[in-house]
């Protein structure tokens, strides 16, 4: 029997930004719309972004969608 948990949007956002900040061939992590990014002040190359899309509701469940930018 398989261990269902929920997630909420800050859990998703999270567990991506630690995924970046932990991966040896990435500086720096950022979240939010893409043209926020002010890459003449970004000193730390190669940058993950992350953006999200859109959620989607059903009866029981929440999908999250999101652009990983790299």
């Amino acid at each position: 029997m398989a261990l269902t948990t929920n997630k909420s949007y800050n859990n998703v956002i999270n567990t991506l930004c630690r995924i970046g900040e932990y991966h040896d061939q990435l500086s720096t992590v950022s979240v939010g719309d893409l043209s926020s990014i002010n890459l003449e002040k970004m000193e730390k190359m190669p940058l993950l972004h992350i953006t999200p899309i859109s959620v989607f509701t059903g009866e029981s469940e929440l999908v999250y969608n999101f652009q990983l930018f790299i």
